[in-house]
């Protein structure tokens, strides 16, 4: 066992019932011992597999979204895989509710029904459609959880559509791709990781530049503005712009491919190549991204051709309106419910993210098909809001319409109650 990884390689019961332990932490950092492990399996001519996660203390995204990726592609070589789910409480809550345990094995574990207001769980995308729906989920999280520049919206967005996208039209997985991203408001960090199991990104970029020979030269290669396999795909921005997004607002950004690992952040970066046994078949890109009001979008998508970039984004393409110069944000289509202070809360760091993204643009709230909502919510949302903007500003940036008269007397009495508290 190596107690610097805290992760044990294989254990082999019988040819027949392989078995892989994993113990410790399971991150981006030891996905190389399970992928030897996972080469030992292979060359033992086994069709099943136990993957026992029973001494796993802690797990992260960045590791677990390759070993699920890795798992789901031995299922369609005809493996059989049963899964043993950690001891530890909270780390086996924890595989439940963000569907680590139903990707591993969704005969034994059914999809998780929990709702999750700061992540985005982990979600399968194979194809265009339902690429853009993790990506239009994603921005809803981020959107409901922090308030955010827009530069760092747009650049989020920008990221996550070229990353995905790069799964769908380089990586050739056989599984499509993963993604998973958490929010941590305290730290105002945002985190997320993608993965797949293709051909990587030495074999991609091969068919443009047949020289390439190592893994870690082929990434130093990929985060060049304008490097790409085939342009006829792509300009081979995606990876550039992404490493600028993150490491400009003082976050950081992570490939691993094959055998090599590069970590960048704004003052250093580390390669490290991995032996032949420990070769991860895919890629994993991971992002962190910290608030930063300063931070410039065109500056993180500057590729040296002159042009001040700016890219559409989801405030322009949903809450726009076409034919006049105001947002609209119809709370039928909201997610979070309409009882809670929480979920109000979250309503209303939405609309502070939007009335600030267009800070000469008034807001539409269409309250059409919500028949009722509580108090609470109604004070979080409305009576705060009018607090935080001011009578002048909360008149001139709102405007609330199709309310029903149960709604429309609670918004106006949890203006009320605000007031008199502010005068009191």
């Amino acid at each position: 066992m190596d107690n610097r990884n805290q992760f044990r390689r294989t254990t082999w019961y019988k040819q027949k019932n392989s078995t892989i332990e994993l113990s410790g932490k399971v991150n981006s950092f030891n996905v190389k011992d399970f992928c030897a492990a996972l080469n030992l399996y292979k060359l033992s001519g086994a069709d099943k597999m136990t993957l026992d996660f029973s001494r796993v203390t802690n797990a992260y995204p960045n590791g677990m979204l390759p070993i699920i990726s890795l798992i789901n592609l031995l299922k369609l070589e005809g493996h059989n895989i049963y899964v043993k789910l950690p001891q530890n409480d909270n780390t086996r809550t924890l595989f439940r509710s963000v569907n680590w345990a139903h990707f591993l094995s969704p005969e034994q574990f059914d999809l998780s029904e929990s709702t999750h207001d700061r992540h985005l769980v982990t979600r399968f995308f194979k194809d265009e459609k339902e690429q853009k729906k993790v990506v239009d989920d994603f921005m809803d999280v981020k959107l409901r959880n922090m308030e955010l520049p827009r530069g760092i919206l747009s650049g989020l967005e920008w990221s996550i559509n070229e990353l995905t996208d790069n799964v769908l039209n380089h990586s050739k997985s056989p599984i499509g791709g993963l993604i998973e991203a958490t929010t941590y408001p305290k730290n105002e960090t945002i985190a997320f990781a993608v993965a797949d199991a293709g051909i990587g990104i030495l074999d991609s970029l091969r068919e443009g530049i047949p020289t390439l020979r190592t893994d870690i030269e082929a990434m130093g290669e990929a985060v060049k503005a304008g490097v790409t396999r085939n342009p006829s795909f792509g300009q081979g921005n995606g990876l550039a712009g992404s490493l600028k997004v993150t490491t400009l607002t003082g976050g950081s950004f992570e490939i691993t491919s094959g055998t090599g690992r590069l970590l960048t952040t704004l003052n250093e970066c580390v390669r490290n190549q991995r032996q032949t046994n420990q070769s991860y078949h895919g890629t994993l890109v991971c992002g962190q991204v910290v608030l930063k009001k300063d931070f410039s979008i065109s500056e993180a998508l500057d590729f040296g051709d002159g042009n001040n970039y700016t890219p559409v984004d989801i405030i322009e393409m949903q809450y726009e309106m076409d034919d006049k110069e105001c947002l609209l944000l119809k709370m039928k289509d909201e997610s979070t419910g309409y009882g809670t202070r929480r979920s109000g809360l979250q309503i209303r760091t939405k609309i502070i993210n939007l009335i600030e993204a267009e800070p000469t643009y008034p807001l539409v709230i269409d309250w059409d098909g919500v028949p009722v909502i509580s108090s609470s919510f109604a004070d979080e949302v409305i009576g705060k809001l009018f607090v935080k903007l001011g009578a002048m500003a909360f008149s001139a940036k709102i405007r609330n319409i199709r309310m029903e008269k149960l709604i429309q007397n609670l918004l106006d009495k949890a203006v009320a109650q605000r007031l008199t508290q502010e005068k009191d």
